[in-house]
């Protein structure tokens, strides 16, 4: 009964239907804490799975503490060298990242790739995974060429273990593309993120938020080698997927708004920018 409803909570997450997905994994959690009792590892399986749920909908206040209980329940029970251990780490430590708390994600990581390197060799899949993540840190504090190295790693890593087509390379390539992005690298970072782009729309279908992301990404380049007709499109597309699977308040659809805003001033529509900065305006408060 549990792994049917854990194996149903993880297909609705993918497909991108959270609501349902929250449902399906608060059910499996209470199944494994009933079933297999509240130290189970299966238990702490459904926690991650649940605070996942909660942390693709930025609900962060939900997401840590499940995160939490699954940390200190995998170190009870399997020791705190565990390569499951290190998934919990990564996993806190990315929702600490994502709310800019870097002094309490970075050493997080570090452990997580520690323990994974020991645990599973150097050339692993999760190895990759902790590579991203501690580069992403280090891309916001500013060390790029560190950032750079170990995005290249989790690359090589993921092409050699998954294929080049893999959702999970779509990931690293975004990430890379990102940070010569933000180095105004826009003809190196402009492939990697089209090649993003073709990779969800294959594996996600066209209409998915995976994708939307990548669209949102491949604008900012155009913007930045002022390609502001394909850009537009690439933004207006975006915000609708967007607007479609979490509605049109969500603080997503305020960041493509932003953007659309910023490329409207470029192209002297300043009365469209004016409207849609108080859109974004409403939404954010």
């Amino acid at each position: 009964m549990w792994d049917e409803l854990n194996k149903k909570a993880v297909e609705l997450f993918q497909r991108g239907d959270y609501k349902a997905a929250e449902e399906m994994g608060k059910k499996a959690l209470q199944e494994a804490e009933e079933s297999f009792g509240p130290d189970d590892p299966r238990t702490a399986r459904s926690l991650n799975n649940l605070a996942e749920i909660y942390r693709a909908q930025m609900r962060y206040s939900e997401a840590e503490p499940l995160w939490e209980r699954a940390l200190e329940l995998r170190k009870r029970s399997l020791g705190k060298d565990h390569a499951d251990v290190a998934t919990s780490l990564n996993n806190l430590a990315g929702a600490y990242f994502e709310q800019g708390k870097l002094d309490k994600a970075e050493p997080l990581f570090l452990n997580a790739l520690s323990i994974l390197e020991k645990a599973l060799g150097p050339e692993h899949a999760d190895v990759a995974t902790a590579l991203n993540n501690l580069a992403g840190v280090y891309r916001s504090v500013g060390k790029n060429p560190g950032a750079k190295a170990l995005y290249d790693r989790a690359l090589a890593i993921q092409e050699k273990t998954y294929g080049p087509d893999h959702p999970t390379v779509g990931e690293t390539l975004n990430n890379l593309g990102g940070l010569l992005d933000s180095l105004q690298r826009y003809k190196d970072a402009e492939p990697l993120y089209r090649r993003a782009l073709e990779i969800a729309e294959k594996t996600f279908g066209p209409d998915h938020p995976h994708v939307a992301s990548s669209l949102h990404n491949l604008a900012g380049t155009q913007i930045g080698m002022k390609n502001y007709d394909e850009a537009e499109s690439l933004l207006t597309r975006s915000k609708d997927l967007i607007e479609k699977s979490f509605g049109a308040e969500h603080p997503f659809v305020a960041d493509c708004m932003e953007n659309l805003a910023d490329l409207y001033e470029a192209t002297d529509r300043s009365a469209d920018a004016k409207s849609l900065r108080l859109r974004v305006e409403q939404i954010r408060q």
